[in-house]
């Protein structure tokens, strides 16, 4: 970005640069499939686990690859009312809206190929209908059309013609673009945009140019009277007075005669399982069209909506799904969805009828994230697909901040899932004014070394830091304010200065009685491992609470904290845009974001990981690595026996670590390392390569290699660097157990008792699964499955 931070109108920081781009993106998708072969015992275990749990009559299961069946079983029933009839895997489903990309979607880019039209039409030059005339096929494909989900008309039409004209009328509820709103109307009128352009009938459409060719022989429309007695029933209709067997669940649907663009289309999954073979492969569409159709950020909006298809899914959102960044699908109200991922080649079956014999008991999100879960276990290596707080602000549509006066506290490294800078998307945010923009320690670029006083940037919106003399807004400040946001990316340990200023900030805004929202980010070390003492001490930058080094909370939980603790006696108005698909035992590397070093000595997640523990050497007389390209990786000095230390260190301190005696000379490298310890001296040098960085205990290792250095070096080796090191510990109490020869192993038990007590105090706000507390909350209420 050369320094690019901010879009026009909000804050004109813009400006062209030469320079290297601060900062370095790793690559989204880094899992893999596991080298074992998949378990089907343990798939096969899940899987009736899911019907259990969901309460699901049956299910079929099929999960396959361009090459091979890995699983493919039936179980439970596919009638249970009025009499019970078995679930095969030749059973045929109602798949309700996996019509819309199965057949609608995949005619309208056929057609589209063809030359009958572009995406950019508008509807209303093939449908005639005027009313949706600012709508694009495009809007209709992505359900960005401004039009409501459905309506029930079909108590009162029996034909499509009459529906879109009500529609065109009652049924528009916001400008084409403005937001994404699933609708089933959308597919309606693609429905009969296929029938007009295709010059037939949407179902004789479909069968001669996508399920004859395929040999898809048992999927159709209005399936045949032959076929019904093998059909799964779905549910005892109240309006039509019948149970639902062999004819389309959807009421709309059935009503125009059951063939829709939204809904209708029965298959097997056999038959599924030959579509998703030959859209991966080419043979459904042309590859430049599927990758088309799965092009995300296509609607800033609402980019994980492709041309039909979800992309890249959420945890929070109903479906099971594939962890990965390139993972797309779709689910079905019936009870079936369909998960692939286009790299690997794997697809993921599920049909089940959890509607029958009534709606009211349907659990099918239940059904999907057991299945998944497991899939996911089975097929990929441990990585989340992580959305932050500020995806999660984009996906609702901004409405937290619109129409409001901002106070935002950020940094550069404040970047989505898409690596762009929440200043380029506050700009999507309608009647929002940015009104002042607070920093942190390193400054708004972060390209300010440690420790150094920054400066006011000027410009439309003032730019406050933070660090120096000022440490919160002024009250005058927050009296032009309606809310203040925080989003920063702490890295995870007690002495990073990020959580103080947010303290600050926090209490600030209690007392002037302004609502806080805090988007949240993973903690970069996870938030399951603890190390470290608590601070006995909390006034200062680099110890902020009485919380462990390796203290495992995110900014959310960390504002909670300080709600909880700090300020109790100063009601705070407190929100938090959780995290979403944040497993507590990820570490940043395994949740496919881009990496923004939040401050110069920081550049890869593995640095922040042995920050946690090596910052201590801040407090010594040692070079921690600064003036070099790997700091806190590196400690030396020109008197140390790098190899006579590293041979002291217990295995179990070091574990999922390796240790390497080498030499180095620290160099001045101004904006990391103006004047780093021992400049342009040959230094013996200890080098940490992370083999396991789950494994890895910084904390356990930095003290084991100061226990080794006061052992071998007694004279040289001192406990005076700056910070002092009792500032960075917390207090005295960790220097005077190292002083009286206690050991790594001695000195972690001795903390056991105290951080024991503080992990069943502090906020865990998510469930193992990764899915926020409050999320799973407002599912119950709302009467959905917990999970």
């Amino acid at each position: 970005r050369g320094g690019a931070l901010s879009p026009p109108g909000i804050c004109r920081a813009r400006r062209a640069g030469t320079g290297p781009r601060p900062y370095k993106i790793f690559p989204l998708d880094t899992r893999s499939p596991t080298s074992m072969p998949p378990n089907p015992t343990r798939i096969r275990r899940a899987f009736l686990d899911a019907v259990e749990q969901s309460k699901a009559p049956g299910a079929l299961l099929y999960v396959g690859d361009l090459d091979q069946e890995y699983f493919f079983e039936a179980t439970g029933r596919r009638q249970l009312v009025p009499y019970e009839r078995t679930m095969y895997r030749e059973t045929l489903f109602d798949l309700a809206s996996l019509t819309k990309v199965i057949a609608t979607a995949t005619a309208v880019m056929k057609l589209r190929d063809a030359g009958k039209f572009r995406l950019t039409d508008s509807i209303s030059v093939h449908v005639p209908i005027p009313e949706f005339r600012a709508m694009t096929i495009e809007h209709l494909l992505t359900h960005t059309a401004g039009l409501v989900a459905f309506e029930r008309y079909y108590q009162s039409m029996n034909s499509l013609d009459e529906m879109l004209a009500r529609y065109a009328i009652e049924g528009i509820e916001a400008p084409p673009g403005a937001r994404h709103e699933y609708s089933d109307v959308g597919f309606m009128l693609l429905g009969k945009l296929v029938e007009l352009t295709g010059r037939d009938t949407l179902d004789a459409y479909c069968a001669r140019e996508i399920f004859e060719p395929l040999k898809m022989t048992r999927t159709a429309f209005r399936p045949p009277e032959a076929w019904r007695g093998n059909c799964a029933a779905t549910e005892d209709d109240p309006w039509r007075g019948r149970m639902l067997l062999g004819e389309v669940h959807d009421e709309n649907t059935f009503a125009v005669g059951g063939v829709s663009g939204q809904a209708g289309l029965f298959s097997t999954a056999e038959d599924i399982a030959k579509f998703c073979r030959a859209l991966l492969r080419g043979e459904v569409l042309p590859k430049a069209t599927l990758d088309e159709m799965l092009t995300f950020d296509r609607m800033p909006v609402y980019p994980w909506q492709g041309l039909a298809w979800e992309l890249d899914p959420w945890s929070s959102k109903k479906g099971g799904f594939l962890p990965t960044r390139g993972a797309f699908g779709h689910t079905g109200f019936t009870g079936t969805s369909i998960w692939m991922d286009r790299a690997k080649g794997l697809f993921v079956i599920l049909l089940s009828n959890t509607v029958h014999p009534s709606r009211e008991t349907r659990g099918s999100e239940t059904l999907r994230r057991v299945i998944h879960q497991a899939i996911a276990e089975e097929f990929y290596l441990p990585a989340s697909n992580t959305h932050t707080g500020l995806d999660r602000l984009v996906r609702e549509n901004y409405r937290a901040i619109e129409g409001k006066r901002i106070g935002l506290l950020t940094n550069h490294a404040a970047v989505d899932q898409r690596g762009k800078h929440i200043l380029d998307i506050l700009s999507f945010a309608k009647d929002m004014t940015l009104k002042f923009l607070y920093t942190p320690e390193h400054g708004l670029r972060g390209a300010a070394e440690a420790g150094e006083r920054v400066t006011g940037q000027e410009g439309p919106v003032p730019v406050v830091s933070l660090y120096g003399e000022r440490k919160q807004p002024s009250p005058e400040e927050l009296k032009e304010l309606d809310l203040f946001v925080v989003d920063l990316q702490d890295v995870g340990a007690r002495f990073y200065t990020y959580m103080a200023t947010m303290r600050a900030c926090l209490a600030a805004c209690a007392a002037a009685d302004i609502p806080v929202l805090v988007l949240d980010r993973p903690n970069p070390l996870g938030g399951e491992v603890i190390e470290g003492p608590i601070a006995q001490a909390t006034n200062s930058l680099v110890s902020a609470a009485a919380v462990p080094i390796r203290h495992g909370m995110t900014m959310g939980e960390l504002a909670q904290w300080f709600q909880q603790h700090d300020l109790k006696d100063t009601p705070l108005q407190l929100s938090v845009n959780w995290l979403d698909n944040w497993p507590r035992t990820r570490l940043f590397a395994e949740c496919m974001l881009p990496w923004v070093a939040p401050s110069p000595n920081l550049p890869t997640p593995e640095t922040a990981l042995l920050y946690s523990g090596m910052c201590l050497f801040e407090g010594t007389n040692l070079n921690e690595g600064r003036g070099t390209d790997t700091p806190f990786g590196l400690i030396g000095a020109p008197w140390l026996d790098a190899a006579a230390v590293i041979q002291r260190v217990a295995v179990a301190d070091s574990r999922g670590a390796r240790l390497e005696a080498v030499y180095y000379v620290p160099k001045s490298l101004p904006g990391k390392a103006a004047t780093p310890r021992y400049q342009d001296q040959t230094s013996q040098g200890l080098r940490i390569h992370v083999d396991q960085p789950q494994a890895v205990r910084p904390f356990r290792l930095a003290v084991a290699l100061i226990a080794a250095l006061r052992a071998i070096h007694p004279k040289d080796f001192k406990l005076d660097g700056s910070p002092p090191f009792d500032l960075l510990a917390g207090g005295p109490d960790l220097r005077t157990r190292i002083e009286a020869a206690q050991s790594a192993a001695e000195i972690v038990a001795a903390y056991e008792k105290d951080t024991a007590a503080y992990n069943a105090e502090r906020p865990r706000i998510y469930d193992p699964a990764g899915i926020p507390f409050e999320v799973l909350a407002q599912a119950q209420a709302a009467g959905l499955s917990p999970l």
